[in-house]
């Protein structure tokens, strides 16, 4: 089934991604280096790792399957995502391409 990943550190737009994922009735992960509140619904997770560089990143690449939506604005992060078949959407709701990461 489709998820939702959200690079939930520094993200302004988790609000519309809660919005949107319950219109389609989809999960969604947020994977954070620290706790933060999140919404009391059963189809959104809190994934907290470790305080390492990379580890939010190295998380979401981990589990994210192809077609499965990554919310970022980490340039590198999507193209690893990208190269997994996921889809990757920056934080203005604009999909990264081959053409627009390199």
């Amino acid at each position: 089934m489709l998820h939702i990943y959200v690079d939930a550190d520094a993200c302004p737009v988790k609000n519309e991604v809660y919005r949107v994922a319950k219109r389609y009735e989809l999960n969604v992960t947020l994977v954070a280096n620290a706790w933060m509140r999140t919404p009391d619904d059963p189809g959104v997770t809190l994934e907290v790792v470790e305080d390492e560089f990379d580890a939010a990143d190295d998380w979401i690449v981990d589990h994210v399957e192809i077609d499965d939506i990554v919310v970022t604005a980490d340039i590198p992060l999507a193209s690893r995502c990208m190269q997994k078949g996921g889809c990757a959407i920056g934080s203005t709701g604009r999909p990264f391409t081959e053409d627009n990461i390199g």
